[in-house]
């Protein structure tokens, strides 16, 4: 007798604490709260960056139940979201996963905190530029939460080609192609089977029309303290006081 059962996906996050009726932030308040961060209270955007890395691969590794022989890509834009994916490429190259990355542009493109993370990924001989057929999961760090107007060029493509993959797509922070403030795909948009959104979900994320997008909805902390949103009038204490980690119920 078989005694194996598989665990569906999603599954893998029951163990993760629970929130329903999350604040949300819009793209121009998520902004201002990164500049407050940064700026004010003087916490380094590497930090906040080398944060999310932790936190994507982290969400990555429950998904797929384990690391060992599992092979992901991340697609790899030129700003920020771009880094959080090549920094959790490093995380889950140490963890033991095959990985490797598809970049929109050359590297030189990369703005500097996603190169740093490019340059050391190289350093380590992890490969840019490979297939995607057997890979077991993808990583979508293609467009942020800045961004305005419909995708474009390479940038499409590769939202294009993870689509038609079939595989399954962890996106960084917001599907790329998706309106962060209302949910409405822009054009060509990733269909993501779970989407790690950081500090708090954008508004787009928790509208109805956008679930189909969206998929599994996790919440990360990556370390913007609730003073940053408390000039913001939006209250985030206890949102991580049971973990930082968080499913997201809608």
């Amino acid at each position: 007798m078989d005694d194996h059962v598989e665990i569906r996906p999603a599954e893998r996050f029951d163990g993760l604490p629970t929130l329903r009726d999350v604040p949300s932030a819009s793209a121009a308040q998520m902004a201002e709260a990164d500049r407050i961060a940064s700026e004010d209270l003087g916490i380094a955007v590497e930090l906040l960056m080398e944060n999310a890395s932790h936190q994507i691969a982290a969400a990555a590794r429950a998904f797929l139940g384990g690391l060992a022989g599992k092979r992901i890509v991340a697609f790899v834009g030129s700003g920020n979201n771009g880094g959080d994916a090549l920094g959790a490429l490093r995380h889950l190259s140490g963890w033991g996963a095959i990985v490797g990355a598809v970049l929109a542009g050359p590297a030189e493109s990369l703005r500097p905190l996603a190169r740093r993370q490019h340059d050391i990924l190289a350093k380590l001989g992890v490969p840019h530029d490979v297939a995607v057929d057997d890979a077991d999961l993808v990583i979508d760090g293609l467009l942020g939460y800045s961004v305005s107007g419909a995708p474009r060029d390479t940038v499409a493509d590769l939202i294009r080609a993870a689509n038609a993959s079939r595989l399954p797509i962890l996106a960084v922070d917001i599907p790329s192609g998706l309106h962060p403030d209302t949910g409405k795909p822009l054009g060509v948009t990733i269909r993501a089977a779970l989407t790690v959104t950081l500090a708090l979900p954008k508004r787009g994320l928790v509208t109805t029309r956008s679930r189909a997008l969206v998929g599994e909805l996790l919440l990360a902390d990556i370390g913007i303290p609730p003073q940053a949103f408390d000039r913001l009038t939006i209250e985030t204490r206890g949102l991580f006081e049971r973990g930082d980690l968080v499913r997201i119920i809608r």
